[in-house]
């Protein structure tokens, strides 16, 4: 039975709301009635509410608004196209007519025949018989295929299709008939004979013909894309999304504009250009259901719209990472890859990346995204970011750093904190300047707080003086200021493990800078940035032994290993599973007598040589008549790079071996 569609007037007697037991769409309309622009269009308004036990057990995913463009990301096993497939069926109502194509959709299209194992059974085209057979398996299974179908059936797609294929690729497309077969072929403008699409086209551009067919074809207006950047150049990647922006609107106020789902792991594919489409991206997760931004107070929309023209493709790592790391600038973002790499950590391991933001005010933001969406995100910064800006108002506003403060008798809160340890920062200050000190380091202290006039730069200098010269401050100062400078160097250590407890973790020497061994820097007064970077960096990439970077960077690496969530390959582990396997039947076989020297080791059936060679090598057996031995042999190169050596005998716990 159809859906009974119901006109209401709205208040302002401007339009049309049309409503049903399923979907409403809601337009927002101006005070003369004219429609708003693309990005503050009316949602979809359509209630889903889903369990998929597979995914994320008992637990409801339920929204009832969608933009025009919806974006599903996250990182792999998340269940993506999965929760695709639900909301096909979910929006197979209502006026609504979906159309999935899953990332194995070119299936059909194969480039050659491989019988039972799989592969393209359309090589000799389309048994013009059976057209409808086709198109209704391929919807089905998510399959693209059947696009040749309707090229054939659609003059005004295929016009389109070779339009495209003329000016962007120099070719053309022709479906030909053969003996009560449909076959595409193609051929190049500039010469050339015609030739099979399956078995000599490129999978880019099976992909594009594919694509744009269903984008164009009126008959669905739901379409789901997953992976649509497979085999596709990333200029091809977002011209498809430009295809797809003409498309997108109310397809139910709107009969030539379409509703898209996009499942995607390209940053590509993420083109966000105002905050109303930032609340488009639904992020996956192990065993969570997927979370999606619902409202952001004023200011942090004043800072993300700003951030918005420069949200790039480095940017955009953080919709697939489940662990991101962010920092403020791209010399911290070099430095610290480059330490990893040096020290051949994988960051990828983990799921992380490290991306630089360009501002403390936009840690602050991206950190509060990510609390949104759910996704476990860490920030590194310097020290100066406890003092002002958002970082510091979102940690202060996050429970667990307040609750830390607590838990410790510190304060009520953390704000409260950071304000009582800027007042013994002022204090402490005053006092520098006023007193007499012989020490160059201290005098030098105190020339930079005589020329500092603003009050949040001269507590930060006093930071930065009194964690460096501790030890030389001290001995001058007694009474109430000699606590007052207790309790600050107490207090920053508790506000930093507070900022921990958030996933937010401070550099204690200030900038970065600071942590660099090539230039000599004026930690007070930093300058010559670029210089310092670049000499830094060239130092790092000669490097080649990674006991030298942990030697030379030991207080830098202290920092961002607690702070990057690390994992690391134990190929040791599992190698020595094998080994300890390997040594028991060596030591079996020489006590049967079945062994009696290497030539017999390396014939042995039940040692299976052959097979364990791979991972080692035999390096010399020696067995004595009374059946006691002594066995060496080295690990191959190729999984272990420093090749231990491990020598056993008959007396040797399998078990309990070291390498």
């Amino acid at each position: 039975m159809g859906q009974i569609w119901h006109p209401c007037k709205l208040l302002d007697g401007l339009g049309v709301v049309l409503f049903s037991s399923d979907v409403s769409i809601i337009p927002r309309v101006t005070s003369a009635g004219a429609s708003l622009g693309t990005s503050e269009r009316a949602m979809i308004n359509k209630d889903i509410d889903l369990t998929i036990p597979l995914l994320w057990g008992e637990q409801r995913f339920v929204k009832n608004q969608w933009g025009y463009i919806n974006y599903l990301v996250g990182p792999n096993g998340t269940g993506k196209s999965i929760l695709a497939e639900h909301l096909k069926n979910a929006f197979n109502q209502g006026g609504f007519r979906p159309r999935y194509l899953n990332a194995e959709r070119l299936v059909g299209l194969e480039r050659q025949q491989e019988g039972r194992y799989g592969g393209g059974n359309l090589q000799r085209g389309f048994d013009m018989s059976l057209f409808e057979d086709y198109k209704t398996r391929a919807e089905g299974s998510g399959l693209s295929s059947s696009a040749i179908i309707i090229l054939k059936e659609r003059l005004d797609i295929r016009i389109r299709i070779e339009a495209l294929l003329s000016d962007m690729f120099g070719k053309t497309i022709r479906l030909s008939e053969e003996g009560g077969f449909l076959k595409p072929v193609m051929q190049r403008i500039n010469g050339g004979g015609e030739y099979n699409l399956s078995q000599s086209e490129c999978h880019g551009l099976k992909e594009l013909i594919t694509l744009l067919t269903f984008l164009y074809d009126p008959s669905k207006n739901c379409i789901i894309f997953d992976e649509p950047e497979l085999h596709l150049h990333p200029q091809f990647q977002s011209f498809f999304l430009s295809e797809i922006r003409k498309m997108a609107g109310n397809p139910l106020e709107d009969p030539t504009k379409k509703l898209f789902f996009i499942v995607t792991h390209s940053p590509y594919f993420i083109d966000v250009k105002s905050i109303d489409e930032l609340k488009n991206i639904l992020v996956c997760h192990l065993d969570k259901v997927p979370s999606f931004i619902t409202d952001l107070q004023d200011n942090d929309s004043y800072v993300l719209k700003r951030f918005l023209p420069r949200f790039n493709t480095h940017h955009k790592q953080f919709f697939f990472s489940p662990n991101p790391v962010f920092v403020e600038g791209y010399t911290d973002q070099q430095i610290f890859s480059i330490l990893f790499e040096k020290l051949e950590v994988s960051l990828g391991a983990s799921g992380s990346c490290i991306i630089d933001v360009g501002g403390k005010d936009e840690l602050g933001v991206f950190y509060k995204l990510c609390k949104s969406l759910k996704i476990n995100c860490r920030v590194i910064a310097d020290l100066d970011a406890l003092f002002r800006g958002k970082l510091r108002e979102v940690v202060s506003q996050d429970d667990r750093s307040n609750e830390y403060i607590q838990q410790h008798g510190i304060s009520s809160n953390l704000s409260g904190a950071i304000g009582d340890l800027e007042t013994q920062l002022s204090s402490i200050a005053a006092h520098i300047l006023s007193t007499n000190f012989q020490d160059a380091d201290i005098l030098h202290l105190k020339s930079t707080l005589a020329a500092t006039t603003e009050e949040h730069r001269k507590r930060v200098t006093t930071l930065l003086g009194i964690i460096r010269l501790e030890s030389k401050i001290r001995p001058n100062l007694v009474g109430q200021i000699l606590a007052n400078f207790n309790l600050a160097i107490g207090r920053i250590g508790q506000i930093i493990s507070a900022f921990k407890t958030c996933n937010t973790y401070v550099l204690p020497k200030g900038e970065i800078e600071n942590y660099y061994i090539k230039s000599p820097v004026d930690y007070l007064n930093i300058t010559n940035k670029d210089n310092s970077f670049h000499a830094e960096r060239d130092h790092l990439l000669q490097i080649s032994n990674k006991q030298d970077v942990d030697s030379e960077y030991a207080e830098l690496l202290g920092v961002i290993r607690d702070a990057v969530p690390l994992v690391e390959i134990e190929i040791r582990k599992h190698l020595k599973f094998e080994i300890f396997e390997w040594i028991h039947r060596v030591q079996t076989g020489i006590a049967k007598k079945e062994i009696s020297n290497a030539e017999d080791l390396a014939r042995n059936a039940k040692i299976d040589y052959g097979l364990y060679s791979q991972i080692l090598g035999l390096e010399g057996l020696v067995i004595n008549d009374d059946g006691t031995f002594k066995c060496r042999i080295q690990i191959n190169a190729a999984l272990i790079a420093d090749q231990p050596t491990i020598e056993f005998t008959h007396a040797t716990n399998a078990h309990s071996f070291t390498m």
